[in-house]
């Protein structure tokens, strides 16, 4: 049995479970392509500037501690571009340095209404954190320590465990290719290892905020491992596989 399995070769699968292989790791890297656009367009803004950096990161998971969540979001931050008009950030901070009261709420509800509130909204893209009353926008005048260890269990549990599956499933294929066992030894067990690195260091940069660093390798050694995973099997079918069928 053990080596009916080992001899398996993926050039000499029939075609349509190449078909069914080929899918399979074309679906999965166009959800990962994705994932990375979904990554982008949460994170890139959240130092005010564009591009994603580890500024980016390290402001998203740890905070500014020195900053209210709010004021860190508005002042130089991913929400400032939706206070186009002068004086509206201004007066918002002047509320923040003069005391969270309900009174001077009232001041400014209708810069909330009128810039926040179509997101931020029980029905709006940001509907995790509403802001259309008082205390709602109470919660986000506290010291910015960045996600909370809610936010981060919930997010952790459901891509530990589809990407675990996913990554079994990707290696298994890839065992069946024609490289050494040194290299299937290598990016076989290469993105669980990533992924624990990834949520374990998103975990610990609350309180370590150079964690960041280990989080970014660890996407970079997923995105390696991602690559090989799936460019490999491809290349193994449908180029090499084409090439073994015409040799003699």
């Amino acid at each position: 049995m053990n080596k009916d399995v080992y001899a398996i070769k993926l050039t000499e699968l029939s075609l349509l479970l190449k078909i069914v292989f080929t899918l399979f790791i074309v679906m999965i890297g166009i959800a990962y392509l994705v994932s990375v656009l979904n990554l982008y367009l949460t994170y890139h803004l959240t130092d005010g500037k564009p591009g994603l950096s580890i500024d980016d990161l390290r402001r998203s998971f740890y905070g500014q501690r020195n900053r209210s969540l709010l004021a860190a979001k508005i002042d130089g931050g991913s929400m400032e571009q939706f206070l186009p008009f002068p004086g509206e950030k201004e007066t918002i901070l002047s509320w923040l340095q003069d005391g969270v009261t309900r009174e001077g709420y009232e001041n400014i509800k209708h810069i909330f209404e009128g810039r926040c509130v179509t997101c931020h909204t029980l029905d709006g893209l940001m509907s995790r954190r509403p802001l259309t009353m008082f205390e709602e926008v109470e919660e986000v005048t506290v010291v910015d320590r960045g996600e909370p260890i809610s936010l981060w269990a919930r997010v952790a549990h459901v891509h530990l465990m589809s990407l675990a599956v996913i990554f079994l499933c990707l290696s298994v294929i890839f065992s069946f290719c024609g490289v050494g066992q040194k290299m299937k030894a290598f990016f076989m067990p290469l993105p669980f290892l990533a992924l624990f690195l990834d949520f374990g260091a998103r975990a610990l940069i609350k309180y370590v905020p150079s964690f960041v660093y280990v989080m970014a390798a660890a996407g970079a050694l997923m995105a390696l491992s991602m690559m090989v995973l799936t460019l490999g099997p491809l290349y193994e079918m449908w180029i090499r596989g084409r090439k073994v069928s015409n040799e003699p």
